[in-house]
């Protein structure tokens, strides 16, 4: 019962974020997600590119 109380104290300290944080926030996130796919995206394909010139290359 007492880790309740303390968690609930606690709790009355959290500063939540306001509206405008969490959609900066979320628009930060979402744009560095699609950036990284984009880049990795890019770079698989680079790759595998890579890959199937040297196969053909080599035989």
């Amino acid at each position: 019962m007492k880790f309740m109380k303390d968690s609930l104290r606690e709790l009355k300290h959290v500063v939540w974020p306001t509206r405008e944080e969490t959609k900066k926030y979320f628009v930060i996130i979402v744009s560095f997600v699609v950036f990284l796919w984009a880049y990795l995206f890019i770079f698989n394909s680079l790759f595998s590119n890579l890959l199937f010139f040297l196969r053909d290359y080599v035989k």
